[in-house]
């Protein structure tokens, strides 16, 4: 069956060429068409590869010979309007070689197509001035038959349009569902492909820029970016993307010379440097012309036996370098797709195809999305797109540390990718990419987050709620249960408090909360202490549900970014909170209200924690940078932070039962009238479903092989036993340990600084 099955690629780009390789390391059958006379024409600037594709390429037995015709970046600069450098790192290209096994490399797009075609063992596969014009269904074969410009006939099982963003294909594939099955193609696919950039591109020759770096240059509404062309040729790419006054839709013809020269002279006195213009720039430079930055994701990539890669399917910004790179991940996966069919001998059933083409499409659809979000992130912030951007690109971010700022956003651009499966593995680094991982990562469902988030907001209304149905009249209660009951809600309250304030200083210190509104744990305590803990409490987890929903939340660090913070989580919590514990359990005989050194408490624990780092930092020699951002060294430390917590708070959960449990008991009903006990009951309730939460998350993540109706029930019986404080410290320290360590390589073994901690 296979050796009769025949692939059609249509289009002779990065895409198609790549796939053509692969199919051939996989024994697969295949015919290609370019319309041009040449696969390689010296046209365009550079092609940025990133390690995401650079370990596929790696694969296919090309990447070697890519790196001798390429530019390393090896360090990264961005510049002010005024020509200011902002942010500069030397580290950058041996960093990503240590965390991801590759170094970004430009080099250029006639130069990576070039080594491409030349890999290509069956050049007689592949046909050339063959632009293509019609295609149809065979209803008798079940082939597609494709018709070229010559009049020649081509039929293929399968069909991949791989011919650019101006594509025949997609068209064609539209009019056939269209005309088939109306509805199909849903109408935002045809409208959704959007324009708000314009871009110049040019190579310019011993322009006065650094070598063997990129350099970016923030402006208004425009930004620029530079790169060296092939090592030590003098020849530099470099972009400006400007935005434009309209948005703009459809597939955009190509632009005119006007349009470039206008670009060039509206900002040619703008500073890319301490000595160079744009002017100076174009005056250099040996080539460069104008193009429409087009952006869009389909929804829809196949109808029956025709399917879209590359950018046919999707057009990314430029800013990120991944447009490449994503096409050789929808190449990858189509080769292995068509390879696994083969291997369970079902290449030739349509269903067994249409699956797979299924699979494909909402797995590329997510992944491409997270792309073209994140580069239109990137390009409004580099472009000072507005007021708050302005800020952050010029005086948060330069201030913010390089290696648990910037690396892990870059990181988990590249990690959900997947290499071929059929092919020997690519170098590994210390990052692992999705396949490395025990956790399967893909999207949480709107509606499951929407939920989660409705359950937490409910909770916080639960003393609300309680009030209409239960009277606070307290005519039941004498002068002194009424302040014994209320200072003993207080106290649990202020109990309960303790592992949240843990938690939130624990993420205060991970890669995804740095910019996030999770970067300071003291803000969200103080917050607490004047609105209450069952105000900020579901809002908190309410926002944290929202931050983790994409992929890419995941595929950042789980752990935290400074190892003495890590050290003095448990040291910290003694410290903090001797006085209040000391006090109450000396004090069960006769509760009173201490709230003032509780309140003082839980906001000394993020400071304390803040200067011991800085002070532990400064004398001691501990790990740091990447060697703590991207490993789990700090997991022992947190761990027995937590175990502490838990240890605590369930002796003050059991000593308060067994001394005030009758009493609690007694009052009954009367009890839910205090304002505070409602309180109480609020915080709770978000504590436990919190912990849900956290256990069913792992489980649908695959982070753990624990069942979920297991972990619920084993939360409700600690809550019941050791109290819903304990409960949550618990659940808390599983939540890390599990996470971090399914997110981590599988086959990642302790290290020896882990196991001396």
């Amino acid at each position: 069956m296979a050796s009769s099955f025949k692939i059609l690629i249509i289009g002779g780009g990065i895409a198609g060429l790549s796939l053509a390789i692969m199919l051939e390391k996989y024994g697969l059958e295949y015919e290609l068409l370019e319309k041009h006379a040449d696969v390689a024409p010296k046209l365009g600037a550079g092609v940025g590869l990133t390690p995401n594709g650079a370990r596929i390429l790696d694969q296919i037995g090309v990447w070697d010979e890519m790196c001798r015709h390429a530019s390393p970046v090896d360090s990264g600069t961005a510049l002010s309007p005024q020509g200011r450098t902002v942010i500069f790192n030397p580290h950058m290209g041996e960093w990503l070689e240590q965390l991801f096994g590759y170094k970004i490399h430009f080099l250029s797009r006639h130069d990576c197509l070039r080594i491409l075609f030349e890999k290509i063992q069956r050049r007689s596969s592949i046909h050339l001035l063959q632009e293509v014009t019609d295609v149809s269904f065979d209803a008798t074969s079940r082939k597609t038959n494709v018709t070229t410009k010559n009049g020649s006939v081509y039929s293929g099982d399968i069909v991949i349009g791989a011919d650019g963003v101006r594509s025949n294909m997609r068209r064609r594939l539209w009019e056939l569902a269209d005309a088939e099955q109306p509805g199909y193609i849903p109408q935002a696919d045809k409208t959704g492909i959007k324009s708000f950039y314009t871009a110049v591109i040019g190579i310019a020759l011993n322009p006065p820029l650094p070598e063997g770096g990129s350099a970016r240059a923030y402006n208004h509404q425009r930004s620029y970016f530079f790169q060296e062309a092939r090592k030590g040729s003098g020849e530099f790419y470099w972009w400006l993307c400007a935005k434009n006054e309209e948005t703009k839709s459809g597939i955009l013809p190509k632009l005119s010379n006007d349009v470039k020269q206008d670009l060039l002279s509206r900002y040619a006195d703008d500073r890319i440097g301490d000595t160079l213009t744009l002017g100076a720039l174009a005056e250099q430079s040996v080539y460069s012309t104008a193009i429409p930055l087009q952006e869009f994701t389909l929804q829809k990539c196949f109808y029956r036996n025709i399917v879209l890669i590359g950018d046919t399917y999707k057009k990314l910004h430029p800013v990120a370098g991944q447009g490449a790179n994503s096409a050789i991940e929808d190449s990858a996966m189509i080769a292995d797709l068509l390879r696994g069919l083969r291997e369970n001998n079902t290449l030739g059933d349509p269903k067994a195809l249409e699956q797979g083409l299924l699979e494909f499409q909402t797995e590329r659809f997510v992944r491409a999305t997270a792309l073209r979000e994140d580069a239109n992130l990137v390009q409004r912030m580099e472009s000072l797109d507005n007021p708050g951007m302005r800020f952050m690109a010029l005086y948060v971010v330069p201030r913010l540390p390089f290696v648990a700022t910037f690396l892990p956003q870059l990181g988990s651009s590249f990690t959900p990718a997947k290499c071929l499966k059929y092919l020997p593995p690519p170098k590994a680094g210390m990052c692992p990419f999705s396949q490395d991982m025990k956790a399967c990562i893909h999207p949480r469902s709107s509606l499951a987050t929407a939920a989660w988030a409705v359950s937490f907001m409910s909770a916080a209304l639960l003393p609300y709620i309680i009030s209409q149905f239960v009277t606070s009249t307290n005519n039941d209660l004498s002068e002194t249960e009424y302040t014994q009951l209320s200072h003993l809600a207080q106290l649990y309250l202020a109990v309960m408090a303790v592992p949240v304030s843990a938690m939130w200083v624990i993420e205060s210190y991970k890669a995804s909360s740095l910019i996030s509104p999770f970067t300071s744990a003291l803000l969200w305590i103080v917050a607490s202490n004047h609105w209450g803990w069952d105000t900020t409490l579901p809002l908190y987890c309410s926002l944290n549900v929202f931050s983790s929903k994409p992929i890419g939340f995941y595929h950042m660090p789980q752990t935290m970014t400074d190892l003495g913070a890590a050290k003095l989580l448990l040291p910290a919590t003694l410290l903090s909170y001797w006085i209040p514990v000391i006090h109450t359990q000396g004090q069960l005989g006769n509760i009173s209200s201490n709230m003032e050194e509780w309140q003082l408490a839980h906001c000394a624990l993020p400071v304390v924690v803040f200067l011991g780092s800085m002070v532990l930092g400064t004398v001691s020699n501990m790990p740091k940078g990447v060697d703590v951002v991207f490993t789990n060294i700090d997991l022992p430390w947190q761990q027995r932070s937590q175990k502490t917590i838990v240890g605590i708070t369930s002796i003050m959960h059991i000593s308060l039962y067994l001394k005030y449990g009758s009493v609690i008991l007694n009052e009954g009903v009367d009890a839910i009238t205090l304002p505070v006990v409602r309180s109480l009951i609020s915080l709770s309730v978000v504590g436990m479903i919190w912990c849900f939460y956290m256990a069913w998350e792992l489980r649908r993540i695959n982070a753990t092989s624990t069942a979920v109706v297991r972990a619920w029930g084993t939360i409700l019986l600690g809550a019941i036993l050791g109290g819903p404080a304990a409960t949550l410290a618990a659940t808390y320290s599983w939540w890390t340990k599990e996470l971090a360590h399914a997110t981590s390589h599988q086959h990642e073994k302790p290290s020896a600084m882990t196991k001396e901690s």
